[in-house]
């Protein structure tokens, strides 16, 4: 009996016990919940042996490149990558169809555009840039993204969007690189104006009435363009704007990343129900952490107690909101945001049995803390 077969059944157990339903009922609901467990299990069954046939496929085409690769010339090699792609891309497509076949397609479409985006890598080997054959090559690879977003938007897949479009930046880095003269810092921010461009446009989307279909994918998107501002962030900090030190820069993504996710749960329109973005901003306290330490002891060069303050402290304020909201996921990282600091401050102040008599402490105020909420909830 899986967790969530479990669940429904005590919820129907208090149901009858409080006369909410009568027992009919309740015998009706247990014999749908049954049937529907045992569907859910010879699904899963099944997923797992569509993906495990998709790994050895993919397994397969792994042999196929090991035995021809040393026979092969950089162009050769170029040219067995992208049709090696291009086909796992096909295949993924064709399972897509099928419903059941859902894990396998998603796992080859995956595949494929990797494989795709080795191979535009690959091909500066093949040709110099800005060649004739490096600039046809590269130009398609503003093709290859076009149509992947597209199609998958089009099927109304909910992940694929997300993974095509942070492909896309790659695909498109590329597509300067190999057929355009523009230096390395020219294309970062050409990247940096695509990411707030479609960053801004899923937010309309997101922000959209009940009209609007697309937003599961939308709102996978959005998540993913999320965690790419990150990258692009460090890459621009380091680049362009010769930080040495990029950690304030990626602390005001931060800052942005979060005030858009709490945004997105409190605006009237948007799919505040959906719990990606509540997944999604629990990344975010769990984020920082990192962020946050570095942040104090490194840029700032301050010792670890004030970093253990900053830190806890965000988690505090995190859990606050998460308690009045109700958002479960983000109560569980503010916790392990608010412990770990403490924990690793007072191993490197006073060894183990300072780590020890530190989180001794911190639990007694949790138990303390939990003992009050709960006398709140009695009242």
């Amino acid at each position: 009996m899986s967790i969530r077969q479990n669940a429904v059944l005590e919820a129907i157990e208090r149901w009858t016990t409080a006369s909410i339903i009568d027992q009919e009922t309740a015998d009706r609901l247990r014999s749908a919940e049954s049937k529907h467990d045992l569907a859910a299990t010879a699904r899963l069954s099944q997923y797992v042996l569509a993906t495990s046939g998709a790994a050895v496929l993919l397994i397969a085409g792994g042999v196929f490149l090991e035995w021809a690769w040393p026979t092969l010339d950089d162009v050769g090699r170029t040219i067995t990558l992208a049709g090696t792609g291009v086909a796992a891309s096909a295949a993924g497509i064709t399972l897509e169809a099928r419903g059941r076949w859902a894990p396998s397609s998603f796992a080859l479409q995956l595949a494929g555009v990797g494989l795709l985006l080795t191979a535009y890598v690959w091909s500066e080997r093949a040709w110099p840039d800005q060649s004739l054959y490096a600039t046809i090559f590269g130009a398609s690879a503003l093709f290859v993204p076009g149509t992947l977003i597209w199609r998958s938007v089009k099927s109304r897949n909910a992940l694929l969007p997300g993974i095509h479009f942070a492909a896309g930046l790659g695909f498109l880095s590329i597509f300067f690189d190999r057929s355009t003269p523009l230096s390395g810092d020219s294309i970062i921010w050409v990247l940096d104006g695509v990411l707030v461009l479609t960053t801004m446009i899923l937010g309309r989307l997101l922000s959209a009435g009940s009209e609007y279909e697309g937003k599961e994918w939308a709102l996978n998107a959005f998540i993913t363009s999320m965690g790419v501002g990150f990258v692009l962030v460090t890459l621009t900090a380091t680049g362009p704007l010769e930080m040495e030190d990029p950690m304030l820069a990626l602390d005001a993504w931060w800052a942005l990343a979060v005030g858009l996710t709490v945004w997105g749960l409190a605006a009237e329109k948007a799919p505040a129900e959906h719990g990606g973005l509540q997944y999604l901003l629990a990344l975010e306290v769990l984020g920082w952490i990192p962020l946050g330490m570095a942040t104090c002891r490194e840029t700032l060069d301050q010792g670890p107690g004030l970093a253990t303050l900053v830190v806890s402290g965000g988690a505090v304020a995190a859990y606050l909101y998460a308690d009045r909201s109700g958002f479960t996921p983000v109560l569980a990282a503010a916790a392990i945001a608010f412990v770990l600091p403490i924990w690793g401050c007072a191993v490197e102040a006073g060894g183990a049995t300072g780590g020890i008599a530190a989180l001794t402490l911190t639990a007694g105020a949790l138990f303390w803390a939990a003992g009050r909420r709960g006398s709140v909830e009695a009242t």
